[in-house]
């Protein structure tokens, strides 16, 4: 087993040796076929070579690709690559890749990518025009597409789109950034989706919980809506939309002492002394004792009056939808659109109100 390991390491190494220099004069061959580096019908001159098909039971080296290139656990291709190429752990193109590469841990290419790349780990691309699928890390200067990965996605510019469960990273972005938890750029043209936190310089349509925008806004303000709920909110986001974040309480209810707000919300109008903002939220409250003892989603429109440069006063109605297992379920939705009472539940369609105090910090 261990002459095993060190044979497919020296060719590993042989294969990585001689694909360092170019050939002087690719010539093509319709197969090529191997066990490992350099045992194979192209011998140690296999990086002269362009194939039209190479199958490879271990290591391979070629000076190009144009159809089919299987690999039984890794590949260098020396100059351009068309059609598909699959290998068990690496794939590496020195040139253009045009096609796929499926790899089991790692894919790269040296220069541009106008097509698609899946592998278990990482892909690696100085350019890219297409897609790019990793378990792990999707990592290019340029990318023109998709690039989904189940953690993290970095790029120096995207147009199309980034969608990774951590975290998504770009310089510029013309196009979506989703992740589960961070999105990060400078420049932002189209839409930040987070589970968490949006960082930019400028982006206009941040959604998430936090969005810290350097040309944006961050506000901090006390609430009170038709219950007598108290939060202190943080609302941060762009010149459009901003998240809202809460904590609180309301005394009113002794079964109900701690509350949490969440939502989104979208500046319809903007001026010196006036905004009229529209805003998505969910109230939960609860005693930790019994977790979802109310809950309120509704949306409200909210007229702003700016009293000074940092200090606002809002007040508007809201349309709820709530559901609660407290026994004062109707108490909790006096203007009632629609009601349904279940034997350990109360469900009722309502308007309220929401009302407070907010500090923009600059």
């Amino acid at each position: 087993m261990k002459k095993s390991y060190c044979l497919i390491a020296i060719s590993s190494g042989f294969a990585l040796l001689f694909g360092l220099f170019e050939a002087a004069a690719q010539e093509n061959r319709p197969a090529h076929l191997g066990f490992l580096y350099p045992i194979s019908t192209n011998g140690v001159k296999a990086a002269d070579y362009t194939n039209d098909v190479s199958i490879h039971a271990l290591t391979g080296l070629s000076g190009g690709e144009r159809g089919l290139a299987i690999y039984g656990l890794g590949g260098l291709i020396q100059g351009d690559a068309t059609g598909f190429q699959t290998a068990g752990l690496w794939l590496s193109v020195s040139g253009e890749l045009k096609g796929a590469q499926v790899a089991g841990l790692i894919n790269q290419a040296q220069q541009a990518s106008k097509g698609i790349q899946i592998a278990g780990l990482v892909n690696r691309s100085r350019e890219g025009s297409g897609s790019q699928l990793a378990g792990i890390t999707n990592s290019t200067a340029s990318l023109r597409g998709a690039q989904l990965s189940g953690i993290a996605n970095f790029s120096q510019k995207v147009e199309g789109i980034q969608l990774s469960g951590i975290m998504n990273q770009a310089e510029e972005v013309n196009g979506i950034q989703i992740s589960g938890l961070v999105n990060k750029a400078k420049t932002v043209k189209g839409v930040q989706l987070s589970g968490l936190i949006n960082i930019a310089d400028s982006s206009d349509y941040p959604i998430g919980i936090i969005n810290l925008i350097a040309n944006g806004e961050k506000r901090i303000g006390f609430s009170v809506d038709e219950n007598l709920t108290q939060l202190i909110s943080f609302r941060s986001g762009g010149n459009r939309m901003y998240g809202i974040i809460g904590l609180g309480s309301n005394f009113s209810y002794d079964d109900l002492p701690y509350a949490m707000e969440t939502g989104i919300g979208f500046k319809l109008t903007n001026s010196k002394r006036f905004r009229l903002d529209l805003e998505a939220s969910n109230l939960w409250g609860t005693n930790f004792r019994k977790w979802g003892g109310y809950s309120k989603t509704g949306l409200r429109v909210l007229p702003v009056v700016k009293l000074s440069r940092s200090l606002q006063l809002y007040a508007g109605p809201s349309l709820n939808y709530m559901n609660t297992e407290h026994q004062k379920g109707s108490d909790l939705a006096q203007l009632r659109v629609w009601e349904r009472h279940r034997s350990n539940s109360y469900k009722a369609i309502h308007w309220g109100v929401n009302a407070g105090l907010q500090l923009t910090i600059h």
